[in-house]
């Protein structure tokens, strides 16, 4: 069976990742990655994607 993984939480130096079961939505185990530097995380990402600044008058 297919798995789907889900990322948990952003930390500064780690990233937690959940995996789940497709067929039933059982959690099947973590993970966790170490953040490089470099590359911002997925989640910031979006954020900064979705901001929008504030227009000036």
């Amino acid at each position: 069976m297919a798995v789907r993984e889900r990322l948990l939480l952003v930390l500064p130096g780690k990233e937690i990742y959940d995996y789940l079961c497709t067929g039933c939505g059982a959690s099947l185990g973590q993970r966790e990655t170490s953040a490089s530097p470099v590359s911002p995380s997925p989640l910031a990402t979006a954020i900064r994607h979705r901001h929008r600044p504030r227009r000036r008058p």
